[in-house]
């Protein structure tokens, strides 16, 4: 059963190498969403909702999109 996106938990998640989308509302939670280079999923360009991975000391990587930032001080 689909629900607004307003009222949506996300507790039914589906992902792959793309990214990770909720189930119940379609909504995109990581990456370009599940699927989102091809079949149904195709609607154009998306952004990518970026989920950074540390490589080493200082940097850190989008695991689906592959862009390289700084990693930030705390």
């Amino acid at each position: 059963m689909r629900t607004g996106i307003a009222h949506c938990q996300h507790n039914n998640k589906i992902g792959d190498n793309y990214g990770i989308t909720c189930q119940d509302c379609g909504k995109q939670i990581e990456g370009y969403g599940y699927g989102g280079w091809f079949n149904s999923n195709l609607t154009g360009p998306r952004d990518c909702i970026h989920r950074y991975l540390p490589v080493g000391d200082d940097e850190e990587v989008c695991q689906y999109c592959e862009s390289w930032r700084m990693k930030e001080q705390t």
